[in-house]
């Protein structure tokens, strides 16, 4: 069997999928499933994968590795509530596994319940104090949770290790623009253009930021560089503000806001009341 499972190994590997198939066929074991599955993962076939973990469920009922696997592919799926149940079952017989704690916080986090995933993810750093995704994720629970501080002090821990994380910086600068410190938040959405220069969001921050700083031609600059790389309607929402301080022609704006979202026609005619 284990000269089996290595050849299954390394045809994996190699991208030799169908063969990985063929020779695990007739072999029953926890190993034997999962590369089994993988292996439909890997052909892009989730469903295949999926009726592979339920026969070795069938087969393995304590099997946390298969129960783990299981909860991942039904993640990426979206079928979070299955997930969760999975994810559970595995941690039922493992209950200390930093790991599948983890993949419980991401469920429970994508499920918008972030309180909960929040106390996973405190249980995941006492068990694994260096794992930079629970703690960025823990400071975005805190961020989501409304507690500003809490998510600021978690962003600084996360940036001593992943200092070119854009995601970290964004939110780092989105909290000190919802507290007024424009500033700062200018410095963060700045770094996290730099970290990551085709994302609009930045200097569309960015442009945010000089707005209500009243520095509107650095502002207009900032918009223009958002709107050379993307197009959304708060984007031209925000140069028509910018242009209108600045005395300019700012109508052309409001229709490309309107004709990207007509939702935001009423918002609009509120803003730009004479």
């Amino acid at each position: 069997m284990e000269d089996v499972i290595k050849q299954a190994e390394e045809l994996l590997e190699k991208g030799r999928y169908n063969e990985v198939l063929k020779v695990l066929e007739n072999f029953e074991s926890v190993e034997v499933y999962l590369l089994r599955a993988e292996a439909y993962l890997r052909m892009s076939n989730s469903k295949a994968a999926l009726v592979e973990l339920d026969k070795g469920v069938q087969t393995f009922p304590f099997s946390y590795a298969i129960l783990s696997a299981k909860a991942e592919v039904l993640e990426n799926e979206g079928r979070l509530e299955e997930a969760l149940e999975n994810i559970n079952k595995a941690l039922e017989i493992l209950p200390f596994s930093s790991e599948y704690r983890f993949i419980k916080a991401r469920i429970l986090f994508k499920l918008e319940r972030y309180e909960e995933a929040n106390i996973e993810l405190t249980e995941v750093l006492r068990l694994n104090p260096n794992n930079v995704d629970a703690r960025v994720m823990k400071a975005f629970c805190y961020y989501n949770m409304g507690l500003k501080l809490d998510a600021l002090s978690e962003i600084n821990r996360a940036l001593n290790v992943k200092k070119e994380d854009s995601s970290l910086h964004e939110l780092k600068g989105k909290i000190y623009f919802e507290t007024g410190f424009y500033k700062l938040a200018l410095s963060e959405f700045k770094i996290a253009a730099h970290y990551d220069p085709n994302n609009p969001d930045h200097y569309y921050n960015a442009a945010a930021c000089y707005y209500n700083l009243k520095m509107y031609n650095d502002a207009l600059t900032y918009m223009d560089l958002a709107l050379s790389k993307g197009e959304k309607a708060n984007y031209h929402i925000l140069k028509a503000l910018i242009l209108k301080e600045l005395n300019m022609e700012f109508s052309q704006e409001v229709e490309e806001a309107i004709k990207l979202d007509p939702s935001t026609k009423s918002i609009i005619e509120n803003l730009f009341k004479k």
